[in-house]
């Protein structure tokens, strides 16, 4: 199989796989994989709201249980992830 190219073989395969792994995501597992699509999708240009980190969650993670919007919302502001931010930085708070 040539790198990138997916036939639908093996797109049901890697579907099963999925089928087969245990859901069961921890609050901390779910929380860090919120934060990485939040950056992932900020860095590639990608609409970031917690509607779009949920559907990306959902679509290609996998997450059970999926968390709220809101929930979302929460830890972004938890982590300084709002307005555009991408972190804490202290000389935005003196």
């Amino acid at each position: 199989m040539k790198y990138g190219y997916y036939s639908s073989r093996n797109l049901i395969q890697e579907d099963e796989l999925y089928e087969n792994v245990n859901n069961n995501w921890s609050k901390q597992e779910i929380e860090g994989c919120v934060v990485y699509v939040r950056l992932e999708l900020y860095n590639s240009m990608f609409p970031y709201d917690p509607k779009a980190i949920r559907k990306r969650l959902k679509d290609f993670y996998h997450v059970e249980p999926l968390p709220s919007e809101s929930t979302i919302s929460r830890i972004l502001s938890r982590r300084y992830l709002t307005h555009g931010r991408t972190g804490y930085y202290e000389e935005d708070y003196e």
